[in-house]
């Protein structure tokens, strides 16, 4: 028996497990989906958080196994494990991308700089999924993003549900390294098949029915002045304050002035450190106390994010949940 991997990575919401389960063959497929209870619950109902395993039997001599990565960063233990062992030799990657997310060329970076060692050395194809909802940014603006990535990878508008979608990848991808020869027909056949189900059927299964269309606004991550409401939200958290790219408040809940200048200072300070240095752009500073509160500062873009927190507080956990906010919030 042949056996043929395939490795799906993406952002979370991006339809990885729903495009292994439309393809799988009957209860052939694992998911390790748990409700999302952090702010990806603002994307989808459910996340995954190990791995998708799905297979598909070409014949009696071939089947493609199918894996999928959890799309969040704080599993990045499960890409490492997954690109570096269980998919390491796999036949290619299907890179899927939401183009309904505020950000989705951010995302396209972000993944490509995190599988940057297997997608080297592998096939890779782009699958767009939600361009039925909003058809910005377009199949040219991927392409030309990838071009000045060095990432050599073709891009198609796909619906991550419909097997008949998913299926033209997964040839191509195989294409010359299978002894398959009935795709046509194999395509034609789910295309069939997903012609008799409608979109509420489909949304019911994938449980993923809230689901919200965002504000498209570029590559450059801007914190919103509500963004301190929800820090507060977070446990230990005293108080937040975001400055702009001079260093002059935006809004802050921090009633003591020193330590919202003091903010602002450091974010200066971090561009100033970023020229003279060769450590790259740096995303976050964190002072600790053993008996005074923490303070983290936390860059994007022109901004500032300052939190001042309990020192009880994981440092650690703050930053995730930090990163969890920007990244879905």
């Amino acid at each position: 028996m042949d056996y043929h991997k395939l490795l799906f990575i993406g952002p979370v919401g991006a339809g990885k497990t729903s495009a292994i389960r439309s393809i799988s063959d009957e209860h052939k497929n694992i998911e390790t989906e748990a409700k999302a209870s952090d702010m990806t619950g603002l994307r989808k109902a459910t996340t995954t958080v190990a791995m998708d395993y799905g297979s598909l039997t070409l014949s009696d001599q071939e089947v493609v196994q199918l894996y999928g990565t959890p799309g969040q960063a704080r599993f990045k233990f499960m890409w490492d494990l997954l690109a570096n062992n269980l998919a390491a030799d796999c036949a290619g990657i299907v890179f899927l991308v939401d183009n309904t997310r505020n950000y989705p060329m951010k995302d396209l970076r972000y993944y490509a700089h995190e599988f940057s060692e297997l997608i080297a050395r592998k096939q890779v194809i782009v699958g767009v999924t939600r361009s039925d909802l909003r058809d910005h940014p377009t199949l040219l603006e991927y392409e030309q993003t990838l071009q000045e990535m060095g990432i050599d990878a073709p891009v198609r508008f796909i619906d991550a549900r419909r097997a008949g979608s998913v299926l033209p990848l997964v040839e191509e991808l195989l294409r010359g390294k299978t002894e398959y020869s009935e795709w046509s027909e194999l395509i034609n056949q789910a295309a069939q098949r997903d012609s008799e189900i409608t979109f509420d059927e489909v949304e019911e299964e994938t449980d993923d029915t809230h689901f919200a269309i965002q504000e498209y606004l570029g590559e450059e991550v801007v914190m919103k002045d509500s963004i301190i409401d929800d820090v507060m939200n977070f446990k230990g958290v005293r108080g937040a304050v975001l400055t702009d790219e001079m260093g002059d408040i935006v809004t802050s809940s921090i009633e003591t002035s020193e330590v919202n200048d003091f903010v602002g200072f450091v974010a200066g300070v971090v561009k100033v450190f970023e020229e003279v240095s060769d450590l790259g752009q740096v995303q976050s500073i964190i002072l600790k106390s053993n008996t005074e509160d923490n303070l983290s500062v936390f860059l994007g873009g022109e901004q500032a994010l300052g939190i001042q927190s309990s020192n009880r507080v994981s440092v650690r956990a703050l930053k995730q949940q930090v990163d969890d906010l920007l990244q879905w919030g």
